[in-house]
Parts: C-alpha cells; sequence; structure tokens
C-alpha cells in the first residue's frame, strides 16, 4: 500500500511581529521558553538559538546578496537622486553600473563578467519598493537649464509692466480670469504607434494594420483662466482641399492652411484678427485682455503686434523654454486630449475594419475628443498650476526645475555639480545629506534590533506616541536622512548630534566620529568623503564613491557677444519699436544689396565687351614643334647666332629668328630698325598652319 506524501510545512508558520514579541515576553515576563513556544507556535529551538545569539533575530530567506544592506541602500537613494534631476538610470544601466563597482572590489559574486543579470534587478527592486520603472519624458538641455529664479524675474517683470502706465486697469485685468488667455499648438498624427497585439505563439511575423501617412495636423487650442474655450483651428499641409477639411466637425472651427502643415506667422496673424478677437467680442468679455503665448518665431511678427496694439490685446510672451511648467494648455488641456485622441482613433478603427483616418476624416474623429478633453476643470487646473491665476511665483511644479541645479553656478562663477547643486537650488532630493544617515546607524547601533524593528513598524502604521520622547528623536533623524521630511533641514544646519544627547543619551562623541563635525552642515556633508570612522562603521565599499557620480555641467561655447533681452510684452511700445527698427535696418541692408548686385552685373557686362577672344589652345605637334626651335641658329638656314644683331630678324607668331637675307622680306637689309618693329612678319612655318 503505497503512503500518501505528507505536505511540507510552511517555511515559517510565525510572523516576524510574532516572534520579535515572544522574545519580549520571555526576556521581560520571566515566561518559560516551552510555554511560549506552544503559545506562539514558534519551534523551541529557534527561540533558543535567538535568546543565545547564535542565530540574528532578523533573517531573510534565499541566498546572501552580493551588495550588503547599506551599499543597496546608498545604490538605492543614487538612483532616486539621479531620476529627480533629469538622469533616470535603465535597467541595463543600473547593471553596468554595478558591474564596474564589482570589478574594482573584486568581491566574488555569481554573476558571469561581473555583470548582474535580470533576476539580480527584480530582487533589488522587490528589496526596494521605493524605486519604480517609469516611461521617461525627454528633456532637452535648453529646459534642463530652466531655474525658478529665471521664472521669478519673469514674474516680476509681468507684475510690473502690468502696473505700469501703458496698461489700464492692469489689477482689474489680472483679477478677472475671463481676461486672461493662453493659446498654443500641438501635432496630432494620423498614423498611431503599433501596439502590442493578440498573436499566435511563437509567431515570428505579426504585423498591425496603420496608415502609412506619417503627416500630423497642428491644432491651436486656446483658453482662458475661466474655463472658456475659443473653437480650435486646424491647420492642414496643403494650399487647396478638393474636400471639406471640417465635415463632421462644427461649423465654428477655423482652418489653416501652410505647405508644411506647421504654425507660421501669417496664419497665426489670420487665427487672431478673423478669429479670435472676434469670438471675443462676442462672447462680450471686457477689453482689455491678456493673450500669453510661447516665444516661437510664428507668434511674433510686425503684422500681429501691431494688430493686437490696436485691439487692446496684450500679446505676451512666457520664458523661453518653459512650456512644461507655465504654459496651461501644456500643463492640463493637451493631457487629457491626447489621450482622448488615442481613445477616439481605436474606437473609430474598431468600427471602420479595414480603414485608416486619414485628413478627410481628422475633423469628425477629433471632434469627440475635443469634446471630452475641454472642460471647465481642465482650464482652471492649468492656469492655477502655472501661477497665472491668481497670479502667484510661488505656485509652479518647482520639482520640473530640479535637473536645472546642474547648471548653477556659485557666487565666484565656479559650476556647482552634483548633490551640490541641487542644495543649492533649494531641491528636495533624497540625498541631501550622508550627515543624518550616519547620525541614525550611530543611533540605531545603540538600539537592540527588536527595538529598531518596532520603531520602523511603528512608523510605517503610523501610530505615535507623543511622550516617547526617544522615538520621536529616531523619527525625525529617519525621516530626514530618508529624504521624507526635507523640509525640515536648514542649510544652515542643526544640532543633531546635542539633540541625539539630548533625548536619548547616547555619547555624542560617536556622533562626531562618525560625521566630522558637532553640527551637521547640510552643503558641507552632502558632498565630502566620509571619514574613516563612519567608513569602518558603514560596511561600503570605497568602489561606491568612484562609480556613483553625479553628473557635471560641460563648458559651453564662448559667447562673444551678449544678447540683449527682448521685452516679453509683443504688443507692447518698446516691442512695436524694436520691431519696426528691425524691418528699416532690413530694408536698408536689402538696398544695399541690391545696388551691390547692380554694380557686379555692370561690371560683369563691361568685362564681357573688352574681353579677348580666347586664343586657340596648341596641340601637341605643336607643343613638339615648340620644344625643336632653337633661338640661338637660324631656322632656314641652321647656322648658328652670331653677335651681329643688325642682320637677325624674329617671326611675330613664333620663336624662330632668322637671317635677314634667309627670308622673303623684299630689300629687308636696306629697312631700319623701326621699319622692321612695324613690320609685323610671319615665317613660313607658321603661314602653313
Amino acid at each position: 500500500m503505497l503512503r500518501a506524501r505528507r505536505p511540507r510545512p510552511p517555511y515559517r508558520a510565525y510572523s516576524q511581529e510574532n516572534l520579535v514579541e515572544a522574545l519580549n515576553k520571555i526576556q521581560n515576563g520571566g515566561n518559560s521558553v516551552r510555554a511560549i513556544s506552544k503559545q506562539y507556535n514558534i519551534p523551541k529551538t529557534t527561540l533558543l538559538d535567538k535568546l543565545s545569539g547564535r542565530r540574528p533575530v532578523y533573517t531573510t530567506q534565499g541566498p546572501k546578496p552580493v551588495m550588503t544592506p547599506e551599499e543597496e541602500t546608498r545604490l538605492e537613494k543614487w538612483l532616486l537622486s539621479m531620476s529627480r534631476i533629469g538622469y533616470g538610470q535603465t535597467r541595463r544601466e543600473l547593471c553596468l553600473t554595478v558591474k564596474k563597482i564589482l570589478d574594482d572590489d573584486g568581491r566574488k559574486n555569481p554573476f558571469k563578467d561581473n555583470m548582474p543579470g535580470p533576476q539580480w534587478v527584480r530582487a533589488f527592486m522587490r528589496r526596494h519598493p521605493k524605486i519604480s520603472e517609469r516611461a521617461g519624458e525627454a528633456l532637452g538641455k535648453e529646459r534642463a537649464m530652466l531655474s525658478s529664479s529665471k521664472l521669478e524675474e519673469w514674474f516680476a517683470k509681468f507684475e510690473e509692466f502690468m502696473a505700469s502706465d501703458e496698461i489700464i486697469d492692469g489689477e482689474e485685468i489680472l483679477s478677472d480670469p475671463r481676461r486672461l488667455f493662453n493659446c498654443d499648438e500641438s501635432g496630432f498624427p494620423l498614423a498611431g504607434k503599433a501596439e502590442k497585439v493578440l498573436a499566435p505563439r511563437g509567431t515570428k511575423n505579426v504585423y498591425q494594420f496603420s496608415n502609412s501617412d506619417k503627416h500630423q495636423i497642428t491644432v491651436l487650442a486656446c483658453m482662458n483662466a475661466a474655463g472658456f474655450y475659443i473653437e480650435p483651428m486646424l491647420i492642414f499641409p496643403n494650399t487647396r482641399f478638393r474636400y471639406n477639411p471640417l465635415d463632421g466637425a462644427p461649423d465654428t472651427w477655423c482652418v489653416g492652411r501652410s505647405g508644411n502643415g506647421w504654425m507660421n506667422s501669417e496664419v497665426f496673424y489670420e487665427w487672431i484678427a478673423n478669429h479670435f478677437v472676434p469670438e471675443v467680442q462676442q462672447k462680450k468679455i471686457p477689453f482689455p485682455i491678456v493673450l500669453f503665448i510661447d516665444g516661437h518665431s510664428s507668434h511674433v511678427s510686425y503684422a500681429t503686434a501691431t494688430f493686437c496694439a490696436e485691439n487692446e490685446v496684450i500679446l505676451y510672451c512666457l520664458p523661453a523654454h518653459s512650456s512644461h511648467v507655465l504654459q496651461p494648455c501644456d500643463l492640463s488641456l493637451f493631457k487629457s486630449l491626447k489621450s482622448a485622441w488615442k481613445i477616439h482613433t481605436k474606437t473609430w478603427k474598431a468600427n471602420h475594419v479595414g480603414q485608416t483616418i486619414t485628413k478627410l476624416q481628422f475633423a469628425s474623429v477629433f471632434a469627440g475628443a475635443w469634446k471630452s478633453a475641454s472642460t471647465v476643470k481642465n482650464a482652471k487646473n492649468g492656469f492655477e498650476s502655472a501661477g497665472l491665476f491668481p497670479l502667484d511665483s510661488g505656485r509652479f511644479d518647482r520639482d520640473k526645475l530640479i535637473p536645472s541645479s546642474i547648471f548653477l553656478k556659485s557666487p565666484d562663477s565656479t559650476p556647482q555639480t552634483g548633490t551640490t547643486a541641487v542644495l543649492a537650488a533649494g531641491c528636495s532630493i533624497a540625498e541631501k545629506s550622508t550627515a543624518y544617515e550616519t547620525a541614525l546607524r550611530v543611533l540605531e547601533e545603540s538600539m537592540t534590533e527588536e527595538k529598531v524593528w518596532l520603531f520602523k513598524r511603528r512608523l510605517n502604521e503610523g501610530y505615535d506616541f507623543d511622550t516617547d520622547t526617544f522615538y520621536n528623536a529616531w523619527k525625525k533623524i529617519k525621516l530626514q536622512a530618508d529624504g521624507s521630511n526635507t523640509s525640515n533641514i536648514q542649510a544652515t544646519g542643526s544640532n543633531t548630534a546635542d539633540e541625539i544627547q539630548a533625548t536619548t543619551g547616547i555619547n555624542t562623541d560617536d556622533v562626531q566620529a562618525a560625521t566630522g563635525s558637532n553640527t551637521i552642515d547640510v552643503h558641507h556633508h552632502a558632498t565630502t568623503t566620509p571619514s574613516p570612522a563612519a567608513k569602518k562603521r558603514t560596511n561600503v565599499s570605497e568602489a561606491l564613491d568612484k562609480h556613483l557620480r553625479y553628473p557635471t555641467a560641460q563648458p559651453g561655447r564662448p559667447q562673444n557677444e551678449k544678447r540683449k533681452p527682448l521685452p516679453h510684452a509683443i504688443s507692447g511700445r518698446v516691442f512695436i519699436q524694436y520691431l519696426e527698427d528691425k524691418k528699416r535696418e532690413k530694408e536698408i541692408e536689402e538696398t544695399r544689396k541690391r545696388v551691390n548686385r547692380e554694380k557686379r552685373a555692370a561690371k560683369k557686362a563691361q568685362n564681357e565687351a573688352t574681353k579677348k577672344t580666347p586664343s586657340r589652345k596648341r596641340t601637341t605637334e605643336e607643343v613638339d614643334e615648340q620644344r625643336e626651335i632653337d633661338e640661338n641658329m637660324c631656322a632656314k638656314c641652321k647656322k648658328p647666332y652670331e653677335d651681329d644683331d643688325d642682320n637677325w630678324i624674329g617671326c611675330e607668331f613664333c620663336e624662330r629668328w632668322f637671317h635677314k637675307e634667309c627670308t622673303d622680306i623684299m630689300d629687308a637689309a636696306e629697312l631700319s630698325d623701326t621699319e622692321l618693329s612695324e613690320l609685323e612678319w610671319q615665317c613660313d612655318h607658321c603661314m602653313e598652319k
């Protein structure tokens, strides 16, 4: 008879919390090990091993990680910091960094060529749940260099302009959300990206029917801070249409046409003059009004500026490369509109199997996406997030400006890099001070493992005791070390060592030995190398200091001439005067070029008239014959040259010389030198050619 296999018992039938509680009861309550073992269902040998110290209280299942917990914690903070400053690492880049550390460290590991694989990455992310894989947004250098000081300066200049004599009732305009508008363009592709589809397992080639037309339709959107939307303009890449481009869309929409389908100054002027201003007047919104635009060249033209000045439209330009921070349409509308466009295109394709969206169907499909995205909430949230209404320079998201810390400069014009630059920008980054981490380690080394575990559990579950000063001191340092409460970290530092001694009774010498000072200076300790005492306490390889580095600003091209900043008020007197001066300079330059072209043409014609007929190119035979000519003998009698120059005469068309009597010139011996020089004589060799 076959015996049934007994099921394997679980690895651990008790929780870590029950184990710690059981150990505390044995140590403090005087209970026997046998009784506690039965009560908590924990093996007696396990309790004895934990009590005697033969086994640690906290254990993990599986093989020991290649990197120590301290090293992995530092690696985690480095990854989070790099992500916040715009240099997020991919899985492969993380593996390459670990490979460099292992190559320098030389420790044993199960990896091939010290290169971790996908399994190690998954285990690392499970051990550090703060890290997740996200799709990164491309960030150009120009946007990365945008700092909060530049935006605050723009807000100050805008307030100053609205309070100037050029604007009537500027405060009233800023307080009325109906009179604050923003417009911007975005492209909507006709052919979407291919997605994952259901296909037979193991199929080598999987296709998805799509539109082969890679064009996109530009949409100009405009809204105000009260939630009112101007009907959109669709810009098509055509000069004439054989179809109705607004088929399926409301009749109030408008169409723009350009050669490449992008916005240009002519199309923008037509929209301002024939669509924007009439619709605002139709809604009986009081003028003057403010229209925020970006600094694209299509928005800045003399015709547009003068029209806006005449019709009480304050055309004001946002800071350069700040659309992702201050452009209300980018902050709220376009994100929702793009998502709605994807949904409506998928729905249309599902209802029209085998068909693709072309320029003919674009308006009808886009109409549904516009209706679902152009909500009052999106408009209000966009202006509020940008700090444009209510006008507040402290409203915009400063976390988007953290990458600019790489390019910050100190007062002595020395570029700050890495974490120092992040701290100088006042950014909340996880790695503000390694001194707090060191202080936390010193504090936790004086505690039992059970106490540390209980404190962490209490913090994670959120139940605090105000009377427990020891726990409150540990919590404050823990939050600061983890970057969860970086707002409490002052730039001037804080006496953390004194605070620990006052609240916990721990000797401050340990803290000072680890941090190097009684006062923890955030700016200093963020970039300096830990002291030998700290390295001894932390089980961290020196290879991490070498390879966990932060990016540095690369020196740009030297600028010999600094451009004068242009005013942001496009419809203001100063900018219109600037455009008029540029127009005048351009006319003068064109006149100068035209005069120069006429001079060159006249000179060319004169040269053509006086130009001689080009001589015939000599043949090879003529060249060889020329080489055979000897100027030191008579070409006919072949007698050598004599000192009597009066007896010689040369051919005018070659280099041959003859005795006068050897030529066919009649009475050549009686002719004078003047008569001979005026005589264009040609020898027989030249006459035969």
